[in-house]
């Protein structure tokens, strides 16, 4: 299994955010990539890292999280979309959105 690190989970979707606000500044990026992680470990629930991590460490998909964890594949998708939601909550109170 690989290691759990969720610093570059997120890294086109952070160079859109940056790109959106007229700069493409690196210590940007790498400030978003550090603060992504953290707000992972801190805020996240752990379903929410598990599938996180499933999806997009080990690139597995829905259908195959759901049945490991034996949940529908619906649920799946809303627990990653709710993970997403508490990340864009949390970064919209540093002006990256």
């Amino acid at each position: 299994m690989k290691n759990l690190s969720f610093e570059n989970l997120f890294e086109s979707e952070l160079a859109k955010i940056v790109e959106k606000k007229g700069s493409s500044n690196k210590v940007k990026i790498e400030t978003l990539k550090k603060m992504v992680a953290l707000i992972i470990k801190q805020e996240l629930t752990k379903r929410q890292k598990q599938i996180l991590k499933l999806y997009f460490i080990d690139n597995f998909k829905y259908c195959e999280i759901a049945k490991m964890l034996s949940v529908n594949k619906s649920t799946i998708s809303r627990t990653k979309d709710r993970a997403f939601k508490s990340i864009e909550k949390i970064l919209k109170y540093y002006d990256f959105r």
